[in-house]
């Protein structure tokens, strides 16, 4: 695995904290209908099976939050389990808190972009990702992307 598909892991980070922050909000959502659904006066079978339909949506979100979850916690602890503490600065600076690389530099307090760059692919070069981390899909890895291009100005 090259550098630029380590990054491309642990870019999910970012990714995955706005998924989990997503599905908390459906499965609130899902939570305040189910109750409105629950108080209906009216328990038609109509009623039932929606709540039904409702709860198992919401487990299969819970569910899916869960998996982020884990995802997330596995690249916090690879990011914790640097020894050295620039490094972990620039590796948290870059992913955790989504700065580009000048906002990393001023964060370090270099003027110049490129040491942290240089110093995280240097890293990156020689770092092994653990399991948990290597089997996160990477930005475009396993995306079944169709290029734009190939049908642009054909008719249907």
């Amino acid at each position: 695995m090259d550098v630029r598909q380590k990054a491309g892991k642990l870019k999910q980070l970012r990714h995955l904290k706005r998924e989990v922050n997503l599905l908390s909000q459906r499965i609130a959502r899902l939570e305040a209908e189910i109750d409105d659904n629950a108080r209906s006066r009216w328990r038609g079978r109509v009623v039932v099976e929606h709540g039904a339909r409702l709860a198992a949506l919401r487990d299969r979100l819970a569910q899916r939050r869960g998996q982020c979850m884990e995802q997330l916690g596995a690249l916090y602890g690879f990011i914790d389990d640097i020894d050295d503490s620039l490094m972990r600065q620039i590796m948290a600076g870059r992913y955790i808190d989504g700065l580009t690389w000048k906002e990393v530099a001023a964060r370090i307090g270099e003027r110049d972009e490129q040491y942290p760059r240089r110093a995280h692919n240097r890293f990156l070069a020689r770092a092994s990702l653990p399991e948990a981390v290597a089997g996160i899909r990477g930005d475009r890895e396993g995306a079944n992307v169709q290029n734009r291009g190939e049908n642009y100005g054909k008719a249907n």
